[in-house]
């Protein structure tokens, strides 16, 4: 069968145009990285593609959520066991402490559960380093305990105005508490309000006990059964605090597990963006040197038998 001439110049020119219209497109590709250059080289996919980077750009909030959790629980547990420690200290201090004991021995002891008290309404005053009180509930700008005396314990006072919230799952959250979003429709308790353990008891304020003991302490009215009332207010208050240390720490459980969870869907899921549209490098440069070394040699022969005629077959 004859082919002649037109027939043969038209396909080697729409060869060498295929060529080079890959070729571009392969170093484009190799270029980007990316196998799709436009929408519209494969719409299905470009959707399916968009779908999952929002998926993995929500994911990616949650786990920013979760790192931010981890770090207000973790610095909760922190201050809660020194505060934990100063209250063990303040009730070592006063089961030390007798009614016939001199005053000056009593008094050490006063002095000594002064600086304690400083140091345990330091420590409900806490800040993040944010600048946010930590057991203020979700008022975070406002501070929870305030020394109105300028040191002096008795004429300490608490705000109680921090307002009871409703929690994610619709029941009220202790004390106003912050909550923070960590999956979808999965909530945890990122923070606490002291008030359930300054004030663990109707009617009685564990500052202000102290601030009292450290008055009282020296004088010659006090009695064993004040001494053990204050005793009996830090016992309530370090029992209630270990309650709030148990929840803190089953929510730090609770966010280990969480975490690892997202970790795993998100490594998965950006794998499977990247298998979508991300190009094969190796595989792509393979085929930009067929291509090429394809283009050369039907340029040439192009090049060859274009430049042949009719006259070259003559005399």
């Amino acid at each position: 069968m004859r082919i002649d001439s037109m027939t043969y110049f038209t396909s080697s020119l729409a060869g060498i145009q295929s060529n080079q219209t890959a070729i571009s497109r392969l170093n484009q590709q190799i270029a980007t990285g990316l196998t799709m250059l436009a929408t519209k080289d494969d719409p299905v996919t470009a959707v399916k593609a968009m779908e999952l980077s929002n998926r993995i750009a929500m994911r990616t909030q949650y786990a920013a959520n979760q790192d931010k959790a981890e770090l207000d629980l973790n610095y909760e547990t922190v201050v809660m066991e020194e505060m934990s420690s100063a209250m063990i200290q303040a009730r070592t201090l006063l089961v030390g402490v007798s009614p016939s004991q001199s005053v000056s021995a009593r008094n050490v002891n006063a002095e000594q559960l002064k600086g304690v008290f400083n140091h345990l309404l330091g420590l409900a005053n806490t800040r993040d380093p944010s600048g946010n009180y930590i057991f203020a509930g979700y008022e975070t700008a406002t501070k929870p305990f305030v020394n109105a005396g300028g040191g002096v314990p008795t004429d300490y006072y608490g705000t109680s105005q921090i307002p009871v919230a409703i929690a994610p799952d619709g029941t009220t959250a202790p004390g106003g508490s912050r909550w923070s979003e960590l999956d979808v429709g999965r909530y945890i308790q990122v923070n606490d309000n002291m008030d359930q353990v300054i004030r663990p008891i109707g009617g009685s304020d564990l500052l202000q006990e102290l601030g009292e003991a450290i008055v009282n302490l020296p004088g010659a009215t006090i009695t064993q059964t004040d001494i053990d009332g204050y005793v009996a207010v830090l016992d309530t208050a370090i029992s209630k605090l270990g309650l709030i240390e148990h929840r803190v720490a089953g929510a730090l459980t609770e966010l280990t597990d969480l975490r690892a969870s997202t970790q795993a869907l998100l490594l998965n899921e950006k794998n499977a963006l990247s298998d979508m549209t991300q190009v094969d490098q190796a595989a792509a440069i393979v085929e930009l040197q067929s291509r090429q070394t394809s283009l050369e040699a039907i340029s040439r022969a192009y090049s060859l038998t274009s430049g042949l005629s009719l006259f070259n077959y003559l005399g």
